[in-house]
């Protein structure tokens, strides 16, 4: 991604028009979050866990993230005290200030597509908490 000057001197990002999921690579090799476009205004990603993996329980100060479920089984926690067993099409939001953890409870590669608004970039707090299982 570049930056070009606009004619208020402010920069704008550049980027692909379009981009496949398939093309995301996830941070941890095989797995973990990986970005389709990150600007300003929101950050757009996929998040893949091969079975039994686990996203550490963490939550944004600053911005909402939101998944929507492309393949496989996730466990969503929020807050510690809310769980979400969701499949194929299930959407759920995490308002900024709720910790969330995830994990894969299938035995195939889950991946669930990600909004983070707005994207304000290290907004990641870890909150170190694992759920029974």
């Amino acid at each position: 991604m570049s930056t070009q000057p606009t004619t208020s001197g402010a920069p704008t990002h550049t980027a692909p028009a379009v981009v496949n999921v398939s093309q995301v690579e996830p941070r941890f090799g095989d797995w973990g979050p990986g970005y389709l476009a990150q600007h300003d205004d929101a950050a757009f990603g996929v998040v893949t866990l091969r079975p039994g993996d686990a996203f550490n329980n963490h939550l944004h100060n600053h911005h909402e993230e939101s998944f929507l479920v492309l393949d496989g089984a996730i466990e969503l926690w929020r807050d510690r005290s809310e769980r979400l067993d969701l499949v194929q099409g299930d959407f759920v939001r995490c308002p900024a200030g709720v910790e969330h953890f995830l994990r894969n409870t299938g035995d195939t590669v889950a991946r669930a597509f990600f909004v983070k608004a707005p994207g304000v970039a290290s907004d990641k707090v870890d909150a170190p908490w694992v759920p029974s299982a």
